[in-house]
């Protein structure tokens, strides 16, 4: 079967509890300027417990499928009930499962601390997550006209061949690659020239082109130089930026009620790859659907629930998006 569009990620099972009692204080001594805050040796009482999946890789997949397209998703799952959950997630949805099935490692876990605010922290157990490797992928029986490249766990062989498996089929890539990836900064460039949607945060941006972030024009002018159509550089509420390398297009965010922001990121790639293989290359309208399920995903627990379906824009009215 050839598909519209493939991912290759991440996939987690996700644990959320919520509580009042997660505190958030600042501290300008850690990276984020907040730390949540325990008290030790007591109870803490939880007052929602939400149980469901999530990783990039899959989350993706859920949303390019709600927006109609022929999806499949290629992940490392253990063999194990959490895998099990994630292959029967993956019939609910309509996505192909191309998982491989572990038998050492188990099916990655997250513990979600959700703060009261909706933050969060995140304990991580990666698990199968970390093994995925392109040996066990049937290139020679893919097809697709897309393919999605989400965390591969700092495996650089398998990015270097799922991208030259693409180049040599004429199957466009977009990337919103993991943090191992991005922590390779310049030395990450070989590996993404000439792809056609990258998406990374301002700070990947500029550890990638080597330019420090703020300086924006010339984060575009550099990554320009290596992605072959449209570079995303999402920047928090302070919503988004886009070059086609002739335009920088610029969004905020909506008002909206926050429950939880795991899975935004997420998101907003999947509504805007969406958005621009259905609309022709329409940047604007990608803008827009990637800006209203980011929007909608953040007022559910969990990273899938609230993805759009296709033609349906949840009731948000669009955000104005300045092109210069």
């Amino acid at each position: 079967m050839k598909y519209e569009i493939i991912t290759i990620g991440s996939v987690t099972r996700d644990a959320f509890f919520k509580s009042d009692a997660f505190k958030v204080e600042k501290n300008p001594n850690v990276r984020t300027g907040e730390q949540m805050c325990l008290m030790l040796g007591t109870k803490i009482a939880v007052q929602e417990v939400v149980f469901t999946t999530g990783g990039g890789g899959t989350n993706t997949a859920v949303g390019f499928s709600r927006q109609g397209l022929r999806t499949a998703s290629i992940c490392r799952i253990g063999d194990d009930i959490s895998g099990r959950a994630i292959i029967e997630e993956f019939e609910k949805e309509g996505v192909a499962n191309l998982s491989q099935v572990d038998k050492e490692y188990p099916t990655a876990f997250s513990l979600i601390l959700v703060a009261p605010d909706g933050e969060r922290t995140i304990l991580e157990h990666r698990g199968a997550n970390d093994h995925i490797t392109e040996k066990e992928i049937d290139w020679s029986g893919l097809e697709s006209e897309w393919l999605f490249l989400d965390s591969l766990a700092g495996n650089t062989n398998l990015m270097k061949e799922a991208i030259d498996w693409a180049k040599k089929n004429d199957v466009k890539i977009a990337c919103n690659p993991g943090k191992k990836m991005v922590q390779m900064g310049r030395e990450l460039r070989p590996f993404i020239e000439g792809i056609d949607i990258f998406i990374s945060n301002e700070d990947e941006a500029g550890l990638i082109t080597g330019v420090e972030p703020g300086n924006t024009e010339k984060i575009f002018e550099e990554m320009d130089k290596i992605i072959k159509e449209v570079v995303v550089m999402t920047r928090g509420p302070k919503g988004v930026m886009v070059s086609d390398g002739k335009n920088i297009y610029s969004a905020g965010t909506p008002d909206s009620p926050v429950v939880d922001r795991t899975g935004a990121g997420d998101a907003f790639s999947a509504g805007f790859v969406s958005g621009y293989i259905n609309s022709g290359g329409d940047i604007e309208n990608a803008i827009q659907l990637g800006t209203a399920n980011a929007t909608s995903v953040v007022q559910y627990f969990g990273a899938k629930k609230g993805h759009l379906k296709k033609g349906d824009w949840g009731g948000y009215p669009k955000i104005e998006v300045a092109k210069n």
